[in-house]
């Protein structure tokens, strides 16, 4: 089976690109696009399995958008956030609103269909300096934290994996760093939100690093 892909880009040169590159991976299916937060909207009654979203568009921000598809019940598709727009404060408001990636747009090298089906099996891919946000953001969180820490259960293995993801790492990035296989990876990352009871990568850090699970 393949994945149903939404793309939500307002410049017709991204979206295309985009769609090229989604549509070349076999494994993925563009089923829509959007070039507006309205059209972006209409389109969550859909089943989808991934949405590629942009956060500067004409009526509004993409984070409402993340929200908009966070709070629907029931299907929980992935969100890949691809945007010029790297600022902390935009960054760490689309992680924290359910954003399971976030790539800088870099069409010359941006391999957009493998870093997509990457998403989509937990991969959640973060731009290098992406990851260093959010890290930043979770230590002061941590130092901030007053809470009592509390024990999920996670195994040191996962444990392990779940540092390797907070610094940006990739599956398979992982993988080859535990010298295990992606699928194990995979079985690793859906066994870590289970016990955490959160559905995105963002979720996972802000919920280890506040309750004392990782450590700078």
């Amino acid at each position: 089976m393949t994945a149903s892909v939404v793309i939500v880009e307002d410049d017709p040169l991204v979206a295309t690109h985009v769609a090229r590159g989604v549509e070349a991976h076999e494994g993925l299916s563009l089923v829509a696009t959007a070039a507006t937060l309205a059209q972006a909207r209409a389109l969550l009654d859909r089943p989808v399995d991934l949405f590629i979203l942009d956060l500067g568009l004409p009526d509004g921000s993409g984070i409402e958008l993340i929200a908009d598809i966070r709070a629907r019940g029931g299907l929980e598709p992935k969100i890949l956030v691809l945007s010029v727009l790297g600022d902390q404060e935009t960054v760490l408001a689309a992680v924290l609103a359910g954003a399971d990636g976030y790539l800088l747009k870099d069409l010359d090298s941006l391999d957009i269909g493998q870093q997509a089906a990457d998403a989509l099996t937990g991969g959640a891919p973060l731009s290098p300096s992406i990851a260093a946000y959010v890290l930043r953001h979770l230590r002061k969180q941590q130092e901030q934290a007053k809470t009592v820490e509390w024990d999920p259960g996670l195994s040191p293995r996962e444990i392990e994996l779940l540092q390797l993801l907070a610094r940006g790492y990739s599956n398979r990035q992982a993988a080859v760093a535990l010298e295990i296989s992606p699928h194990t990876i995979g079985d690793h990352v859906k066994s870590i939100y289970r016990k955490l009871r959160v559905s995105s990568r963002g979720e996972a850090m802000v919920r280890a690093f506040r309750n004392g699970l990782l450590h700078p």
